[in-house]
């Protein structure tokens, strides 16, 4: 009996030995999810926005990864990288081909985080339909390149439980379902989401019209496509389209000065911005076509004496042009978008879009910044061609450096007191049509974004505030253009 004892407590330490050294050789499992999922499908012509999740991460310092989507219920529209991997991470423009996008990005350290939201992806709802959002080709890595465990959970995207415009979902569309849409009309953040009938971010009449239209159906658990579908045009040549969303304006820390406070929120309508500021020979087409704004015609109220100065008569200086147009006031900045078919942006649309979809931080990319990043502060000690610094995460590029770009909107440096929690702010005008139909006119200040060549690093900050005359030229002063997807 002793022996049979004593081999029976031999049998098990051997045991805990074995299991103990199975544990320390198992390295974790990184998982990288789809979420929320499942995920019922908003109405055709609806938005529909994903996160890719990891948990049980550890010493990871970069990612790539595809989604793969059904573009018979799916339209890509946008995507960034989000917040689990270290400030100041890389993340190159989202790569698009067919029914995958590709996502990106780098950090010059470990997260220490284990759990997090590495990306997010926005679609174009084209038919409400179930369809699966597929993780393919995941891959984390360390500091040092090596590639880490991972295991991938895919996403679902189901039907609508019912009819959009049956709000209350009680099987037929009466009154109570207008009454509904009707308190919460106004709200862009409903309580309810089913009062926002066509899922385009607001609760409107457009959302009235709809549950009218359906008055007295019992729809049941059909799942109520709207009649009419909106697709998500293909964005004009040279530009990129910025989603619809609110972000935190402004700044409040010490590098901040007092006109970028105080901090806060902007709802902006989806837009399109020109991926490049506006080269020489763009703007040469430009002044061939429009004599009027040559440099031997333009008026002299549009310019300070030194518009297109670096220019020989109407030609750009030779090898530049692929360079940004400088030394061209506000007025001619302004009547080359209208000439394009665009506008200037707002200053709000400007931050949004230099934001690149992160949250909080100072710079397109982060919260660091050097050489490597951004033309600035003496740096090259002039314009560099547009495109040779990384882009931000909408894929535009030199929203910070290279040249400061001119906005449409009026300098106030009290703006943000009065635009707190506005949808589409703009100042010096209650339409974006006036200031497009009376610039020629305009003679107060207007703002300055985007910091460049010549000046120091605290003026790329995408908070950071400037303006000046419309009809002053300087030489590290050029532009880009946006354009409203609805409206100019």
């Amino acid at each position: 009996m002793k022996n049979r004892t004593s081999l029976v407590w031999l049998l098990t330490i051997i045991l805990c030995l074995g299991a103990t050294a199975l544990s320390y050789g198992q390295e974790a499992v990184a998982v990288v999810s789809i979420s929320p999922s499942p995920v019922a499908s908003p109405p055709a012509g609806g938005t529909l926005e994903v996160n890719i999740q990891i948990r049980n991460g550890s010493g990871i310092a970069g990612y790539e990864l595809t989604v793969e989507f059904d573009t018979s219920a799916l339209t890509y529209v946008a995507a960034a990288n989000a917040t689990y991997l270290p400030a100041g991470a890389f993340a190159p423009a989202p790569r698009v081909s067919g029914n995958r996008v590709t996502l990106t990005a780098a950090a010059g350290s470990a997260t220490t985080n284990s759990s997090g939201t590495l990306a997010t992806v926005t679609f174009r709802v084209g038919a409400a339909k179930a369809s699966t959002l597929s993780l393919q080709n995941v891959l984390l890595t360390s500091i040092n390149g090596q590639n880490l465990p991972v295991t991938t959970e895919n996403g679902q995207v189901t039907k609508s439980s019912g009819a959009a415009w049956d709000v209350n979902q009680d099987g037929t569309v009466n009154v109570s379902d207008l009454v509904l849409v009707a308190r919460s009309l106004g709200s862009r953040a409903p309580a309810n989401p089913r009062v926002d009938v066509n899922s385009d971010g607001q609760v409107n009449v457009s959302d009235l019209v709809l549950v009218a239209r359906h008055l007295g159906e019992a729809p049941g658990t059909d799942t109520g496509t709207p009649p009419v579908v909106v697709t998500q045009p293909t964005p004009p040549k040279g530009m990129v389209l910025i989603p619809a969303g609110e972000f935190q304006m402004g700044r409040d820390d010490e590098d901040a000065s007092d006109n970028e406070k105080p901090v806060h929120t902007v709802h902006l309508d989806a837009f399109y911005m020109d991926v490049y500021e506006v080269t020489n020979a763009q703007f040469k087409a430009f002044v061939d076509a429009n004599p009027q704004w040559q440099k031997d015609n333009i008026d002299a109220k549009f310019h300070d004496g030194e518009y297109l100065d670096d220019w020989s008569g109407n030609n750009y200086p030779s090898g530049k042009a692929n360079h940004p147009v400088v030394l061209v006031s506000w007025y001619a900045a302004m009547a080359y978008a209208d000439w394009a078919g665009k506008r200037l942006p707002t200053e709000a649309e400007w931050e949004y879009a230099a934001r690149g979809g992160l949250e909080g931080k100072k710079y397109p990319w982060g919260d660091t910044i050097t050489a490597d990043d951004a033309n600035y502060d003496w740096h090259v000690g002039d314009p560099t061609p547009v495109g040779s610094y990384p882009p931000n995460g909408y894929g535009l590029y030199d929203m910070a450096g290279n040249v400061s770009e001119w906005c449409l909107d009026a300098y106030d440096g009290d703006f943000y007191f009065v635009s707190r929690n506005s949808r589409n702010p703009l100042s010096g005008a209650t339409t974006i049509q006036w200031i497009l139909n009376n610039f020629t006119s305009v003679d107060s200040f207007r703002v300055l974004r985007g910091g460049s060549w010549a000046t120091p690093a605290r003026y790329l900050r995408v908070a950071y505030r400037r303006f000046d005359s419309p009809a002053d030229t300087r030489s590290d002063l050029g532009f880009r253009c946006a354009r409203g997807t609805v409206t100019p």
